[in-house]
């Protein structure tokens, strides 16, 4: 009888022992120091008429082909002037 409880006692003792640690303890994920992930992007500068429709179909072509527009500059109102961003998996 005396066996099972210095058995059971040890089991739970050790169990405790096993969640205290797992509770203090925290694990990282590995991150690879050998080659560090940046994006890479491309961007594409384009001027369009002043009217809607060269903006919208400006718009709608560059957004097809994967480019997302990130700057949209007025000036004078002569020729607006766009800016794409797209990323790219080439690494210089």
């Amino acid at each position: 009888m005396k066996s099972t409880t210095l058995r059971r006692s040890f089991i739970l003792g050790t169990v405790v022992l096993i969640l205290v640690l797992f509770g203090y303890v925290r694990v990282s994920p590995v991150v690879s120091q050998s080659s560090p992930a940046q994006p890479r992007f491309e961007y594409r500068v384009i001027e369009v008429p002043p009217d809607t429709r060269s903006i919208q179909t400006a718009l709608d072509e560059y957004g097809h082909a994967g480019w997302e527009l990130v700057a949209f500059e007025m000036g004078e109102l002569q020729a607006p002037r766009m800016i794409f961003k797209k990323g790219t998996s080439s690494v210089p």
